[in-house]
């Protein structure tokens, strides 16, 4: 198997290429197993950190599929080949949040859109649902977090869009991690009354969804999202 030494800072985007290429070339097929860490340590002459990142990211993707106990599997198909340009690039830029609200309003702005044009009952529902839970979980807000995540998640699938729906999953481990840094800055960089703000722009947003205003939908996901922006560039500003 032709695998080089790594020396590089980008070792974790290199063993992601490396093993991507050995997938396209055939090396390495659906099903096959992977080295283990510490063998693939050795060969890509890095440290077991760098190693287990690039699986890990793999793992995400869905192209590889990590077997507690049992190693390291290909797991690729014709399906996540169309969703991994974009999922490769949120995890090599996990740490530049600017860079990752900026996806989420793209992915989220027109999610919402359509699924006021297209929402069923039973997403309906659910969306109502969460909405309850926000609101149960003032003012504290412990539940957040997990709560938001489910919002857009259940909009994407409402948008009836698979593409936009398996988007948005693909990549809601690299979401949920932003909206726990952004959420976290946010709160502790504005006055009180932040989370029922925040409750209230999902509420709005609910509401549009229910009335199936696509134009408002999309204008309010875009206005709750641009408020996590400037927020963030406020607190950035504060600490440098």
């Amino acid at each position: 198997m032709d695998i080089r030494p790594i020396k590089s800072k980008r070792t974790t985007e290199i063993i992601l290429d490396q093993i991507k290429e050995l997938i396209v070339k055939g090396e390495l097929s659906q099903g096959d197993k992977l080295l283990t860490e510490n063998e693939l340590s050795e060969r890509f002459q890095v440290s077991r950190t760098s190693v287990r990142e690039a699986l890990a990211a793999l793992s995400l993707t869905g192209i590889l599929e990590i077997r507690q106990g049992g190693g390291i599997y290909v797991k690729a198909n014709a399906s996540n080949a169309i969703i991994e340009p974009l999922t490769f690039i949120l995890l090599l830029e996990k740490n530049k949040l600017q860079n990752i609200l900026e996806v989420r309003k793209a992915l989220e702005v027109e999610a919402a859109g359509l699924a006021a044009l297209r929402r069923n009952e039973e997403e309906l529902a659910t969306l109502g649902d969460l909405i309850e839970q926000m609101e149960n979980d003032l003012p504290d807000a412990q539940n957040s977090e997990a709560l938001d995540l489910k919002f857009h998640l259940t909009l994407a699938k409402a948008s009836e869009n698979p593409l936009l729906d398996r988007m948005m999953n693909t990549v809601q481990e690299i979401m949920g991690q932003t909206l726990q840094v952004t959420r976290a800055l946010w709160m502790s960089a504005t006055t009180e009354g932040t989370s029922y703000r925040l409750f209230e722009d999902h509420r709005n947003i609910y509401e549009m969804i229910r009335d199936q205003d696509a134009d408002m939908a999309r204008r309010l996901t875009y206005e709750h999202l641009r408020k996590v922006e400037l927020e963030l560039g406020k607190y950035r500003e504060e600490e440098e």
